[in-house]
């Protein structure tokens, strides 16, 4: 009966492991190759969402600053909040040499075209967003319009870095 340790044909599992993926870059290799390329190396395109974020502490400081009514009160704080929330979240993205998400910058604009429409179609002097002043009324709608551009603008960017960085990794 011949030992284990006499058989010269017999490799421990960890051997054959080892002789199968010494054709092939081993996990590291092809994770050090990821990480080396970043998709937004000069940091492009931050400067848009820290407008976007700003627009959205403006639209807060602005429910508090100008006498509205509840509703509108409301609406601006949380239109603002979540304009301030998808422009810090792409602006940290862009930070850290990522391309920005091509949906939060689309929550943007659409958030724009939310403060645009709501004074128009709930109206000025009647409805949900019933303002009390006319400054609240022309804010929310200029703010609305910067935040659609923008957004849409910082969408289109943001899927064109996409679109170049898979271009480049392919």
């Amino acid at each position: 009966m011949p030992s284990q340790g006499l058989v010269p044909d017999t490799m421990s599992e960890r051997e054959v492991s080892n002789e199968r993926t010494t054709d092939r870059p081993d996990a590291d290799e092809r994770r050090a190759d990821r990480t080396d390329y970043r998709p937004n190396p000069d940091e492009s395109g931050k400067w848009l969402s820290a407008i976007i974020a700003l627009l959205g502490v403006w639209m807060i400081v602005e429910a508090v600053a100008f006498d509205m009514v509840v509703t509108q009160f409301w609406n601006d704080v949380l239109v603002g909040a979540l304009l301030l929330a998808v422009g810090g979240y792409n602006y940290y993205r862009r930070s850290n040499e990522e391309t920005a998400s091509v949906g939060a910058a689309s929550i943007a604009a659409l958030l724009g075209a939310w403060l645009i429409i709501t004074p128009f179609v709930l109206g000025a002097d009647a409805g949900a967003t019933e303002t009390v002043n006319d400054l609240a009324f022309w804010n929310d709608v200029i703010v609305g319009l910067a935040a659609l551009v923008l957004g849409a603008y910082s969408a289109y960017a943001a899927r064109e870095e996409r679109e170049e960085t898979r271009r480049a990794v392919s």
